[in-house]
């Protein structure tokens, strides 16, 4: 299998590689990278615009573009001769020259940044954006990340996206992702192409990336490109800074909640750099001074990610990246003291024994990622990437309990021990081309196995020592009703980007995966599809459909995320997750700095799970299988999208209508009915305003709307009697999610001062989350208050005992706060 892979990737590179007759047929191709004048950074969707030059004129009719890949590099083939190249990028000023093309020439342009956002003029297909062929594929700049106001005043990419049209959060104030219709284990996260499994702090409050790291985001909710697999309701591309090649910069950050720290620069100037931030609660520096005071509890986390990029040659650049991020908790309890015994009551005591207990708790949870990528430049039209990979997620629950005894001077020990943990471990070897044969195809291909490591475990121990009846015990167990699972999935994939004509783009692609666990063996053939065709050099209009399959699924007891989480892959019972996703759409952008759009979508989803009724899971996956079934989902929706992206005042609206539904034929659970999925929420709102008054201040605000969520409530109280004789109450709901909770809606802002210093400059921001201090619910507990009704006295003369049922609405995120200041150098 793997050598008949191989084989083919092989044929393909040799073909590409190939010299094509483009010489003969009058054509030569431009091929380069396009950087930051300042940093050496590598622009990533920068555009190339090249038009021919006959009789001292330039033919903007006949204008050809391109756009540069995750890595900076484009390609552009045009027809021999005089041409005026314009390279462009948002937020930067353009560069034109003239060349006389004759051969395949190497041109590197460096662009220098512009105060004044304008939009880079780019007739070429891009991967997202109301421009690409793609639909429902948005880029999410930097500095709009950087703007948004959340909570704490911490910049987050989750909880931007979260303001997206078809996106959702789970519960209020959590950065938790929910995009049409699927739950969070449904989206494929990705750092610098490599997927992390946990990418959430303080149980869902906080996301992982730094934005002073992060370079480029992208969202694809609809139309996914071929390249892209393993899940299927979402992919969040993230890319991190290479470095500045130039000289030395950093930002230095204290905020509500955590400090911070940035610093790039070159090892060797326009050769080597390097990229650092890490990030830490403010209680990481806080354990020495609580353990002082005799508080023996801490809760923190933090972050560090480092890149090494290495510039060998035109054609050939490394990169090492690395991240390392964890939660920590720990809780430690003593108590000591003296008790007194007596041979008779009232007798003056007889004697007296000493006593110590102690517990202490200890639970870390985090990801490791480290990987090396290596560009290569085969010729103007042929681009590679290789790229090997470890990543890990890991999750751990120690708990000592021990009691000390002291009776006449024989010491008893009772100590207890548990170690209880999950992860996964995963080693990753991947490789992509991009082949421009010419102007009219882009050509995407590559190949990629995963060694997937699933563990969950847990270990215990006791040992009991007695001085008293010289009783030694020393036992340790392994209890784990589920053994390390091990899968191998290999993927193949090709797309193609193709101009016929001015007016339609196409990108016909498949993604194959084979999937191999518990000798069982998966295979998935998922095509994609899209299209759009430009009916007015302002309004298009786009289709696509997707297929997609997914390979692990996520165990959780809760709506936010828990330490407990268990990520266990598909077995030899439990079949891949596949949806079907068709979507279609209508894109204007006839006014100046505005873009506005309106899609609908449909996705079928296939082989999803779902606790069986009167199941549930917390923090043990023993036979996980046995309380899981699988069933069918259908969501559906439509998103309306108004973006304004130039001038000092920008922002977007979002609005979403949506339904999300499960459904078990087989009965197993609601009877077989259809019943709303329990993030189901009909209408979203969110509407996000910056405006730059002056280089020194800057406002944002945000506003959210958000139907409310469902979740199952018992109606009444039934008496049943258990196998065993004995009598008791159990909760009734006549069906799953039967109960919709109240809608919930925020503002959010934030105000930003920024003042010159003679070194750098300062950033001073003062935010506030909820400004208006509305309670929306968090969480919702449904209780009973019994009580005896004198009004209603029962034959025998006594009060009927009554019982009334409540919800109660829990808040924990009312209006706050926050103050930041950042220094920047």
């Amino acid at each position: 299998m793997k050598q008949s892979l191989l084989k083919i990737i092989i044929a393909l590179v040799a073909l590409a590689g190939a010299q094509m007759p483009l010489h003969a047929q009058g054509r030569a191709t431009v091929s380069g990278y396009i950087t930051d004048e300042k940093t050496g950074e590598t622009l990533i969707s920068a555009g190339v615009v090249g038009s021919p030059i006959k009789s001292g004129m330039t033919e903007s009719q006949s204008r050809t573009g391109a756009v540069t890949n995750p890595y900076g590099f484009y390609t552009l083939t045009l027809s021999k001769g005089r041409h005026e190249l314009t390279a462009s990028y948002m937020g930067y000023s353009d560069q034109s020259i003239t060349i006389n093309l004759q051969r395949d020439t190497t041109i590197n342009f460096i662009l220098s940044p512009d105060l004044q956002l304008n939009s880079a003029t780019v007739v070429a297909t891009k991967d997202a954006g109301i421009l690409s062929t793609k639909m429902s594929a948005i880029e999410v700049p930097v500095t709009v990340i950087q703007q948004t106001p959340t909570l704490f005043g911490e910049a987050d990419v989750l909880k931007t996206i979260q303001l997206m049209p078809g996106v959702q959060a789970g519960t209020e104030g959590f950065s938790g992702i929910y995009v049409r219709g699927g739950g969070p284990e449904e989206n494929l996260l990705l750092l610098d192409g490599i997927s992390l499994y946990n990418a959430e702090h303080l149980m869902g409050i906080f996301s992982i990336f730094q934005p002073e790291a992060v370079k480029k985001v992208t969202l694809y909710k609809g139309s996914f490109p071929a390249r892209y697999g393993g899940r299927i309701s979402s992919i969040i591309d993230i890319r991190t800074n290479d470095g500045n090649m130039k000289e030395y910069h950093g930002t230095v950050s204290v905020g509500a909640i955590s400090d911070k720290f940035h610093l790039e620069g070159p090892i060797i100037k326009d050769k080597l750099a390097f990229s650092v931030s890490g990030r830490g609660m403010h209680t990481i520096f806080f354990t020495p001074i609580l353990r002082a005071h005799d508080i023996n509890a801490n809760y923190y986390f933090y972050d560090l990610n480092g890149k090494i990029s290495w510039r060998i040659s035109n054609k050939d650049r490394i990169y090492f990246n690395a991240y390392n991020g964890r939660d920590i908790f720990y809780y430690k309890d003593k108590d000591s003291g003296t008790v007194s015994y007596y041979e008779n009551e009232g007798e003056t005591a007889t004697g007296h024994y000493t006593y110590q207990n102690s517990n202490d708790i200890d639970i870390r949870w985090g990801n490791t990622l480290a990987a090396m990528r290596w560009n290569h430049v085969f010729n103007n039209r042929l681009f590679s990437n290789a790229t090997v990979a470890y990543t890990r997620y890991k999750m751990q629950i120690g708990v000592d309990i021990e009691q000390i005894t002291v009776d006449q001077g024989l010491k008893d020990r009772d100590l207890f021990s548990i170690l209880y943990y999950s992860g996964m471990r995963d080693y990753t070897a991947k490789l992509d081309f991009d082949y421009t044969p010419s102007p009219q195809h882009l050509v995407k291909f590559g190949a990629e196995y995963v060694n997937h490591t699933f563990i969950p475990e847990t270990l215990g121990g006791h040992m009991y020592e007695s001085e008293a009846s010289q009783v030694s015990i020393d036992t340790t167990f392994k209890a784990s009703a589920n053994a390390i699972l091990r899968g191998h999935e290999i993927s193949v994939y090709a797309e193609d980007d193709i101009s016929v004509g001015d007016r339609l783009t196409l990108n016909p692609g498949l993604h194959a995966a084979f999937f191999y666990t518990l000798g069982t063996p998966y295979w998935s053939l998922e095509p994609r599809m899209s299209l759009k065709y430009n009916l007015t050099e302002d309004i298009s209009a786009k289709a696509a459909y997707s297929r997609m399959a997914q390979y692990v699924h996520l165990l959780s007891p809760a709506k936010i995320t828990l330490p407990v989480d268990l990520w266990v892959p598909i077995t030899d019972k439990i079949k891949p997750v596949t949806s079907d996703q068709v979507s279609i759409g209508a894109y204007y952008s006839g006014v100046p700095g505005w873009e506005f759009s309106l899609e609908g979508y449909y996705k079928w989803m296939h082989n999803i799970l779902e606790y069986s009724d009167g199941t549930s899971f917390f923090g043990n996956s023993a036979n996980w299988q046995k309380n899981v079934e699988m069933g069918e989902g259908l969501a559906r929706g439509v998103e309306l999208f108004i973006e304004k992206k130039d001038g000092p005042t920008t922002g977007w609206l979002g609005y979403t209508l949506a339904w999300s539904d499960r459904v078990f034929p087989d009965g197993t659970i609601n009877g077989g009915e259809p019943f709303p999925y329990r993030y189901d929420r009909r209408h979203n709102i969110s509407l996000v305003v910056n405006h730059q008054f002056n280089r020194k201040l800057a406002v944002s605000g945000t506003w959210t709307f958000a139907s409310g969520g469902t979740m199952t409530v018992p109606e009444r109280q039934t008496q049943v009697v258990y196998p065993d004789g004995s009598v008791g109450t159990q909760d009734y709901s006549p069906s799953r999610n039967n109960y919709r909770l109240p809608p919930s809606h925020r503002l959010n802002l934030s105000l930003n001062y920024t003042k010159k210093k003679r070194h750098g400059q300062s950033v001073w921001s003062l935010g506030v989350y909820n400004a208006y201090n509305n309670m929306n619910p968090n969480f919702v507990i449904s209780d009973y208050n019994g009580w005896y009704d004198d009004n209603m006295v029962s034959p025998s003369g006594k009060p009927t005992w009554r019982r009334r049922q409540t919800l109660t609405k829990i808040t924990i995120l009312p209006i706050m706060p926050s103050l930041s200041y950042t220094y920047k150098f």
